[in-house]
């Protein structure tokens, strides 16, 4: 168990010392030769956890997400309502934007022959948000703030709303992204907010 918990470790480590390297090459630019001189590895090292350039940097962008997420857990609980936190996930949304790991991980995306396991895995990470965006709209049914309705739809809904319009990127300043995406929350709001609303507590 202890030599299972090391090699996880490891991997963590080794895509954490990889970061900043893809982040200010790219991934096509980066060669093994590159990360074996950021890790202090040798490349029989390295392989030995990962079986190729690609899943290092599908690892990397899976815990960049799971870092993403945890770092939305710490903002939420500084909001009361759910149109609040809607609001702040936006924000920390569009923030994102301004990682420099992004611009390697679409170049990554658009640059790679896509396998099936590839996809997979690519769709597995795009689900990691799903399970926190349901949780949020539940509770906002729940206390009275949103229309009942099926909670999945609505993820579905908001997680297309957010990740459509991240394109926006290759066009507009971050700021001007920033007004855009409160506008798609207010639009969708508007369709979801339940009138006379009588809002629960989480004491409640």
């Amino acid at each position: 168990m202890k030599r299972r918990k090391d090699a996880a470790q490891i991997k963590k480590d080794i895509a954490h010392q990889i970061k900043d390297l893809f982040s200010q090459k790219g991934y096509n630019a980066t060669s093994m030769e590159e990360v074996c001189k950021v890790t202090g590895r040798s490349k029989g090292s390295i392989y030995y956890h990962f079986k190729s350039k690609e899943e290092m940097f599908m690892y990397l962008i899976k815990l960049n997400n799971e870092e993403w997420m945890e770092a939305w857990m710490g903002k939420e609980a500084a909001y009361v309502t759910t149109r609040e936190k809607l609001f702040a996930l936006a924000d920390h949304y569009v923030d994102d934007m301004n990682n420099p790991l992004s611009h390697a991980i679409n170049e990554f995306m658009s640059s790679q022959v896509v396998t099936e396991s590839m996809l997979n895995d690519m769709l597995e990470l795009t689900r990691l948000p799903y399970i926190t965006y349901e949780q949020l709209i539940t509770r906002g049914m729940e206390r009275g703030e949103l229309k009942k309705d099926s909670s999945s739809d609505v993820m579905y809904v908001l997680t297309g709303l957010f990740n459509g319009m991240s394109m926006l990127y290759y066009e507009k300043d971050l700021e001007e992204i920033r007004r855009l995406y409160k506008k798609g929350l207010e639009i969708l709001l508007a369709g979801m907010e339940a009138p006379n609303q009588v809002i629960m507590t989480e004491e409640d």
